[in-house]
């Protein structure tokens, strides 16, 4: 049975609807398609394989480059299921959430922006499903604040659902998911064709992939380190 879900904080609010925790199916693994060419973001390996497209990343790295005064988001359409290797979340497209209140520190996804979310995913992407959302943290670090830990636990936590912080202004990209707590990922690969993966490779090297040795708690050091470098001269 749907429901909805709704947390009413100060600078938190988000509808979404939840559903039963699906069964994952089986299927192929990316690296073994001739066809896909892979670019590593980080050191990605482990059980979880996270795969996000090169279009998708351009998606995402189009819309959070418009807005690097504030905080936004979106979500990660795409597929999720087991391979041989382990299981395998496939990122395929990014879908803004236009509709949301937003400053330097926090980002509110309104109701209105999940309508037009699952409008889009029901007329456009029927064969897509949510894999996951990306938010960014414009000049201050790639790190999950309790809220963005809470949006994670509370609607993408199920198997193979994906977090994904880029911090615009300094070029810098993190994951995580959600097992039993917030768990970063070790790296991405970005999966194209023979004709894109020169300019997909050209891209990952542009952005420098971070795993936070303090997941949750790295919010303070980051909004601190300026001030401190203000107050000690240094640059």
């Amino acid at each position: 049975m749907n429901q909805h879900r709704q947390d009413n904080s100060d600078e938190l609010q988000i509808e979404i609807e939840a559903t039963s925790r699906p069964e994952v199916p089986e299927g192929p693994d990316p690296a073994d398609d001739d066809d896909v060419r892979l670019v590593k973001l980080g050191q990605p390996g482990g059980e979880g394989r996270a795969f996000m497209s090169y279009p998708c990343l351009k998606q995402v790295l189009a819309h959070i480059q418009r807005h690097l005064d504030c905080e936004v988001g979106g979500v990660l359409l795409g597929g999720i299921w087991r391979s041989r290797l382990g299981l395998v979340t496939a990122m395929a497209e990014a879908v803004p959430a236009v509709r949301t209140e937003a400053g330097r520190g926090h980002i509110t996804f309104s109701h209105d922006s999940w309508e037009e979310i699952y409008s889009y995913l029901d007329s456009l992407a029927a064969n897509l499903q949510i894999v996951g959302w990306y938010h960014t943290h414009p000049g201050f670090g790639v790190f999950f604040s309790h809220h963005d830990s809470f949006i994670q636990q509370n609607f993408f936590s199920q198997p193979g659902q994906l977090g994904v912080v880029v911090d615009p202004v300094n070029k810098a990209v993190a994951g995580f998911c959600w097992q039993g707590q917030l768990a970063p990922l070790a790296g991405l690969w970005i999966s194209a064709t023979e004709d894109t993966y020169p300019i997909a490779q050209q891209l990952a090297g542009t952005l420098q992939y971070s795993v936070p040795s303090n997941a949750g708690g790295g919010w303070l050091r980051a909004l601190t380190q300026p001030m401190h470098r203000l107050l000690t001269g240094q640059e």
